[in-house]
Order: C-alpha cells, then sequence, then structure tokens
C-alpha cells in the first residue's frame, strides 16, 4: 500500500505541476444533446464520458445547435472559439475559461426565507495535445467562507485550509495516452471524474451526491482507461484517493466503471458499479456514519431516450449498500436507494423547460438520519440567449432532508445562476 501511495502522489504532482502550467477547469455536460443524434461525448468534450473543457468541434456545435438562433446561419464562424475568436489557437491547443454565478433563496418549511450569492465557478482549463499525448488541467478560485462542507471546494483544494482570501481549486488534472487505430482508447492518470451513471451538471442531484461522483467536486486521484466506439462507450477506473482531503483515513480506494450501450441514435442505456473502502467513514457527509472503517457500493442502470427532437428523458436508478465493522464489535450495513427521472423540452432552440423528480432513502428499514423517503420536485427554465452566456431559473422543493440536496432540510428553494465561458 505504501508503494501505491508514493506513486499516486507522484502522479498526483506531476499532474498538478502540468496543469499549473498550462491553467484549467472542466465545464458543463448535457446529456440531453443525445436529441441530436449525439450518444457519445468525445466528440464534443475532452473527457471522452463528458463534462469539462470542450473541444473545437464542441465549441462549433454550442452555436449552430445549442443557443439561440438569431438568423439563419449553420456556419459557426469563429464567434465559438476561444475569446469569441480573437485569437487563433494551434490545433493542439484548446482553452476554456468559466464564471459561474448562482443567487439562491432557500425557504425551510415554517422558517424564514435565507438568501445566498455564491461565486460558483471562476476556472481556467486547458488541453495540450502532442501527438497521442495529452495534458488536461483545471485551476480556479473560491471566495473566503463558501462551501467549505465536506463536499464542497475543500475536495478540491490546492490548499490546506479555507483563508480569508479564499482558495484555489484543482477539480481535474490528468496526463493522458490515446491508443488504437483509430484513438478509440484512451488512458489517464491523475485527478479524474469518476466514471459513474449519467454525467450531469446538476451536482446536487441525489444519484451524483449521495455516490458522491458529481463532476464539481467528486473527482477521485487514480488511473482510468476509457473506449468509445460507434455502439459502445465505457470506462473503467482504479480509485487511489482523493489526495486534497485529509487525513488519509478518510480517502476512499476501490474502482469504479460504467458502460453505455446505444442501440439507435436517440436511446443509450448503462449501467455502473462503483465499490471503496476507506479506513474511516465520513460522517461530514452522511452524519448517520460512525468513525470506523467502510465498505460502499453502489450500482446503477441508466436510459438517455428521445422519442421526439424536441423532447428527451433521463433516468436513472442506483442501489445503495454501505457496510461497517463497528468499534465495539459487530457489523452495521445499510441498504438505501436513490433514483432520477428528469424531462427536457426544447421549446425553441436555446430555451428549454425542464422537471424532474427524485426519490432518496438512504437507510432502507434502518433508524437513523435518513430512515425516511426524500422526495424532491425540480422545475426549471434554461435560456442559451447569447455566445458563450445562458442563464437558468429553477424552483425546488424537499419532503426531507438529504445529504447534498436543496434544500437540505424539507422545504422549497428558488435557484437562479447565470453562466459565461470564453
Amino acid at each position: 500500500m505504501g508503494l501505491v501511495r508514493k506513486t499516486a502522489a507522484l502522479v498526483a504532482a506531476l499532474s498538478v505541476l502540468a496543469c499549473l502550467m498550462l491553467a484549467s477547469r472542466p465545464a458543463f455536460a448535457f446529456p440531453w444533446m443525445i436529441r441530436e443524434g449525439y450518444t457519445g461525448c468525445n466528440t464534443c468534450h475532452a473527457d471522452p464520458s463528458g463534462a469539462g473543457i470542450l473541444t473545437q468541434y464542441g465549441r462549433g456545435m454550442e452555436e449552430v445547435i445549442l443557443r439561440m438562433p438569431y438568423k439563419k446561419d449553420a456556419d459557426p464562424g469563429k464567434t465559438g472559439n476561444f475569446f469569441f475568436g480573437a485569437f487563433d489557437l494551434p490545433d493542439q491547443l484548446l482553452l476554456q475559461t468559466d464564471a459561474r454565478n448562482l443567487v439562491m433563496t432557500v425557504i425551510p418549511n415554517g422558517s424564514p426565507a435565507q438568501l445566498y450569492d455564491y461565486v460558483m465557478q471562476l476556472d481556467q482549463s486547458a488541453q495540450l495535445k502532442l501527438g497521442r499525448f495529452r495534458m488536461n488541467g483545471s485551476i480556479g478560485y473560491t471566495p473566503p467562507t463558501q462551501e467549505w462542507g465536506g463536499g464542497g471546494a475543500l475536495a478540491a483544494s490546492l490548499t490546506d485550509q479555507p483563508s480569508s482570501w479564499g482558495a484555489i481549486v484543482a477539480r481535474q488534472y490528468w496526463l493522458g495516452l490515446d491508443i488504437g487505430k483509430d484513438e478509440e482508447f484512451l488512458l489517464r492518470a491523475g485527478r479524474l471524474n469518476v466514471p459513474y451513471g449519467i454525467r450531469t451538471l446538476e451536482h446536487p442531484f441525489f444519484v451524483r451526491s449521495v455516490t458522491r461522483t458529481d463532476s464539481n467536486t467528486g473527482q477521485e486521484h487514480g488511473v482510468s482507461l476509457a473506449y468509445t466506439g460507434e455502439k459502445v462507450r465505457g470506462e473503467v477506473m482504479a480509485i487511489l484517493g482523493n489526495y486534497a482531503i485529509r487525513p488519509d483515513a478518510f480517502r476512499e480506494r476501490g474502482g469504479s466503471a460504467f458502460v453505455e450501450l446505444t442501440p439507435s441514435t436517440k436511446v443509450a442505456i448503462g449501467a455502473s458499479a462503483l465499490i471503496t473502502h476507506a479506513d474511516v467513514a465520513r460522517s461530514d457527509l452522511e452524519p448517520s456514519l460512525s468513525a470506523s472503517p467502510i465498505f460502499r457500493q453502489d450500482y446503477a442502470l441508466h436510459a438517455r431516450i428521445s422519442p421526439a427532437k424536441a423532447l428527451v428523458i433521463l433516468a436513472e436508478v442506483d442501489a445503495l449498500y454501505n457496510s461497517q465493522q463497528l468499534p465495539g464489535g459487530g457489523t452495521s450495513n445499510h441498504f438505501g436507494m436513490a433514483s432520477l427521472l428528469q424531462v427536457d423540452l426544447q421549446l425553441y432552440q436555446g430555451i428549454h423547460l425542464l422537471a424532474a423528480n427524485e426519490i432518496y432513502n438512504g437507510h432502507i428499514a434502518e433508524k437513523n438520519a435518513y430512515n425516511t423517503t426524500t422526495v424532491t420536485a425540480w422545475g426549471g427554465l434554461w435560456w442559451f440567449f447569447a455566445p458563450h452566456v445562458d442563464l437558468r431559473v429553477d424552483f425546488v422543493y424537499a419532503t426531507g432532508s438529504a445529504p447534498g440536496s436543496t434544500p437540505t432540510s424539507p422545504g422549497s428553494a428558488l435557484l437562479a445562476q447565470i453562466h459565461g465561458y470564453l
């Protein structure tokens, strides 16, 4: 284990160095792009499983088929390029700057409303590809007193503790090698998104937060091998732990795997599995867990279906299992489930109406912090109204409390966020 940890630390250090030399950060993932016949992710994203910095082709598609059109022109021109085309980057280099701000009103049942203003993202991303070799990474800033919970920015921080000036965060940084005649395989090492479930922007969704597989701060250090074929894509990852988390006892080690089949250009069906072990459970993420070793297992089935071009249905069901050896002897086993059903209706190109339903029970038949079933309903409007800019408004209602949920207790929340990128 000592050799593994030293090797992982060396990989992480080299990746951080590459990241700092290039500057970078992951962007967004739209699984509902299947409506356009894009079943895979590597066409538009550098990350073969989606999310992160856009490729040049992905930037063009943003202009042609994603944002609201104001003229009939299928040629994206240079508007979608980095910095609106002011700079002609070499083909080997990808750059992306992201800024996202969130204003949120939380209204707990029977309590006064609370207003929050969060700088969600101030990041710079980059990828340099030399032949079959890639260096990819991100670096950004998080203001002080913000998102410092167990699942917050500290999980991606390059600094040990928050300070009065905030922190530098790096959500992704990796070295990669394209393999195969058509570069259909990608071998990577560094801090990576965990291959599991639907890769989506909405990181508070239960299926992402309770499985700790979101693309915001759920990345882990490790090694992965991804494959992208015409009808099948998948990725397997050896998880070596998140080295931004201290002490070492909290770091989860194990593996994750993801596979998705596309029987048609409008249907994708997938399965995922994740198994990890930590010497001490993260009670800051899950208060009902004791401070003892834990095996965590999650298994998921998901589907992305577009019965009509205007409509996309996303669904995922997760089986959750935690097993702990208790300090006084004996074993505590927790069985749970999480599910997501999301509908995206494109009213007009660039204008999306969204609705989602979530169900979560973290400990079925167990009496502890999350022994009841929580149901959450989402409704939202997403407007891609200008090049590189989008605006989103969501209303969320939750019947109970759950880790990582929005709101965090029974009640409702109104969220408005604006995102821009260069």
